[in-house]
């Protein structure tokens, strides 16, 4: 699966600690060896839709990936399929907030 990283995400992965860095790392080398499928399957990365949440750019929907046991990852899908990671929250309950 092809991957694009917002600038938003790459800033907060920049500024977490350390092993939130390492961690964001091995989840985008982990999702560049799936496809769609597996994606929807793996049980580490617990993706899931966040319903009644769309990206403001582009109008996608938005959904929650697993980076640690506190931080997640913001993605929405484009056609190719590709996975967008719009942003990163290390503490599990912001990153659901509108």
């Amino acid at each position: 699966m092809k991957t694009e990283i917002r600038p938003a995400f790459d800033e907060a992965v920049m500024a977490a600690e350390l092993p939130v860095r390492k961690a964001a790392a091995k989840m985008v080398q982990l999702l560049q060896s799936l496809d769609l499928v597996q994606l929807w399957g793996h049980p580490g990365l617990n993706f899931e839709k966040l319903h009644g949440m769309i990206e403001p750019t582009t109008g996608q929907q938005l959904f929650s990936l697993r980076v640690t046991g506190s931080a997640r990852a913001i993605t929405c899908l484009l056609n190719g399929p590709t996975i967008v990671l719009v942003s990163l929250h290390v503490q599990h309950d912001k990153a659901y907030r509108k």
